[in-house]
């Protein structure tokens, strides 16, 4: 799954995700896993504003970044558990948050 969303304030969320299938049971019943997240958000014409993501040797090791809205530069980053990796939803909400100031 990919693509862009466009928010409110100028803010863009773009996202990548790949996902593993597979039907198990005598019911062929299809199971979906994601194994690679990207969430990229940004002000259009402007600076990053967060990130989320897996894409480290270790695809265990779940990326949370906050850049500051003026310059770009830093204010978090923390490493996640992948029970603590935020699903889609809550993505979009904290990119409102960060973008609210």
């Amino acid at each position: 799954m990919s693509g862009r969303v466009f928010c409110y304030r100028n803010a863009v969320l773009e996202v990548e995700n790949l996902y593993h299938t597979r039907l198990v049971g005598g019911r062929r019943i299809i199971q979906v896993r994601c194994y690679s997240f990207l969430y990229v958000g940004w002000i259009a014409g402007g600076n990053l504003v967060l990130k989320y993501h897996n894409h480290h040797a270790d695809p265990d090791e779940y990326v949370h970044r906050v850049y500051d809205l003026v310059t770009g530069g830093d204010m978090l980053y923390e490493v996640l558990r992948r029970e603590q990796f935020p699903v889609f939803a809550e993505v979009l909400d904290d990119l409102e948050a960060v973008t609210r100031g």
